[in-house]
């Protein structure tokens, strides 16, 4: 077996390089980053909108629709967009 001294050390060194191995991977994924990567945004018209709020997650998640968006209810109870 290895004596306890050097089995420490290399203990130690794998530590350190799965360290910095994360640490390369998390930079690049950091610099790949662009922005047509986040999702669109409804734009900012003067056209009527409904906000809508989810608090089904840890993270309120907010929905915009336009008014043109919405279903409308047809005579007899049909629904047509």
């Amino acid at each position: 077996m290895i004596d306890p001294f050097t089995d420490r050390a290399l203990w130690g060194v794998v530590a350190l390089a799965i360290s910095l191995i994360v640490l390369v991977i998390g930079i690049l994924y950091a610099a790949t980053w662009r922005p047509e990567h986040e999702p669109p945004q409804a734009p900012a018209t003067a056209e009527e909108a409904y906000t809508y709020t989810c608090y089904c997650h840890r993270e309120p998640v907010h929905i915009t629709l336009r008014a043109s968006e919405l279903p409308r209810r047809h005579a007899r109870g049909h629904w047509r967009r």
